[in-house]
């Protein structure tokens, strides 16, 4: 498989591009598989005739990709969207929306005003995934749909809105069961050895990765690439590799009818009782329970 992380291409401003998608007839299953991004991603889908719901995976969290439903994702958390048919027609058309954020840029507006310091508390929530409440998805979608289409300054001004309204949700739900990492600033020696490492467990999670395969590639001692992961990971080098696979299985577990033991092989599990065991403490269901979620 290609490698998994996602450039956005940001057509008005480098600090932020709104999409709209739109579905206005019937299709079969929607093509998002695992992957991150450098950025900031909120995305809310508009489903009011329940003609498009699916499932969203961030990390080791399962939701409703559903009518009402909003998520908030920090830079290099994992997720995919998955939906098995669509019966969507012009009459009864669904959307979703999406705003990616630079996150850089935020921290320098916070730094050079005051009023948005609640934003960096925001940003920390969100590397954990954040699921919006109901009453945030309502103040939200007529200030998303539409904004791909405005001149830059209409949509500076949305996003100040956005990020104010992202801040006062108090009823916001955490989502995954740890940060996938933290803030690290651009032009930093440390992020080009955190995407380096990231891009390397992508090309090579399927084979024997060890933390010495990581040391030869970053040029760096064994104990600064442990503390690497550590603190901007927030998990050892064994757990990280464990949840990518874990995270890969997912996703041929739900785009394809392999069997598990083959699914286990194919994201590096070379024992299948060792994969059942690790799969269901992840997700806490097996992977046979898993893919039935998506049948």
């Amino acid at each position: 498989m290609k490698p998994t992380i996602e450039r956005v291409q940001k057509a008005v401003s480098p600090s932020w591009h709104f999409a709209d998608y739109h579905c206005t007839e019937p299709t079969i299953g929607v093509p998002c598989g695992w992957h991150y991004h450098d950025e900031i991603e909120l995305v809310l889908y508009f489903d009011p005739h329940d003609v498009s719901a699916g499932k969203i995976i961030i990390d080791d969290y399962v939701g409703e990709a559903a009518h009402g439903y909003a998520y908030l994702t920090g830079p290099g958390l994992p997720h995919m969207l998955t939906r098995s048919a669509s019966t969507a027609t012009r009459e009864q058309p669904s959307s979703s929306h999406v705003l990616w954020l630079d996150q850089s840029w935020i921290q320098s507006l916070v730094v050079t005003v005051p009023a948005l310091s609640t934003v960096s508390d925001m940003l920390v929530r969100a590397n954990k995934g954040l699921k919006l409440s109901k009453a945030t998805f309502e103040a939200l979608y007529p200030l998303m749909n539409g904004a791909s289409q405005l001149k830059p300054v209409a949509q500076f001004v949305r996003v100040m809105e956005i990020l104010m309204l992202l801040c006062e949700d108090k009823s916001a739900q955490t989502l995954t069961s740890r940060p996938y990492c933290f803030y690290v600033a651009k032009d930093t020696p440390i992020l080009d050895k955190l995407e380096k490492a990231q891009q390397f467990i992508a090309e090579h999670y399927h084979a024997q990765i060890s933390v010495q395969d990581i040391c030869k590639h970053l040029h760096m001692s064994e104990s600064s690439v442990y503390r690497m992961f550590e603190k901007h990971f927030a998990d050892s080098f064994i757990d990280y590799v464990k949840n990518y696979r874990l995270g890969k299985a997912c996703e041929l577990l739900v785009r394809s009818n392999k069997p598990v033991s083959v699914v286990a092989e194919k994201v590096g599990f070379t024992n299948l009782s060792n994969f059942n065991r690790q799969f269901k403490a992840a997700k806490s269901m097996t992977p046979t329970e898993f893919r039935k979620l998506f049948g």
